[in-house]
């Protein structure tokens, strides 16, 4: 393997955008990330270097949840392959920029304080599970509530997810929800 693999830390310079092909059933996503070096002069006192700029882009569902986690100036770590992209500019000129395929993409938790909200994908559920009304799987029929939630009450975390299975398909199957980890 020849890729060139990378890990920058920088700011995020534009709002992700999210692309989408429907004939492939493709999505994507792009934004800009700066990144510039310091060091300490000679008399001492931290200098800017110069900033580098970078296209970052996140595939498939990397894409969705980068468009809603990062934002236009907030620090980042991406980690990728580097490419080279060329192409004409509008006057006829060729021009090349950076580009970083991200296998990672972190807010950088030493310039500041995150949060994470885990997304979990439902594709599927197993022929022998049976399904309560709320979305909560049992494996048999004693089981309706095997997580002892119902003793939670209302305003719980439990009546939230109740409230939100009830919209989706078939007992959650193809939907996505945000567990707080």
């Amino acid at each position: 393997m020849n890729d060139v693999m990378v890990t920058v830390s920088g700011n995020v310079g534009s709002d992700p955008a999210l692309h989408v092909n429907t004939a492939k059933n493709l999505q994507w996503s792009t934004f800009r990330m700066a990144s510039t070096r310091r060091y300490r002069g000679e008399n001492g006192d931290w200098t800017d270097g110069a900033t580098l700029w970078f296209t970052v882009k996140a595939w498939r569902a990397a894409a969705a949840n980068v468009v809603e986690s990062v934002h236009k100036g907030i620090p980042v770590v991406v980690t990728g392959r580097l490419e080279v992209e060329e192409w004409t500019g509008p006057e006829g000129e060729q021009r090349t920029g950076l580009v970083i395929v991200a296998t990672a993409i972190g807010v950088d938790a030493t310039r500041g304080r995150v949060g994470f909200t885990r997304v979990v994908h439902h594709d599927t559920v197993p022929e022998d599970t049976l399904v309560d009304r709320g979305g909560l799987t049992a494996t048999g029929p004693g089981d309706a509530d095997p997580f002892g939630l119902d003793a939670l009450g209302p305003g719980s975390a439990a009546e939230l997810l109740r409230d939100e299975g009830d919209q989706g398909g078939e007992a959650g199957v193809g939907q996505r929800e945000l567990v707080n980890a």
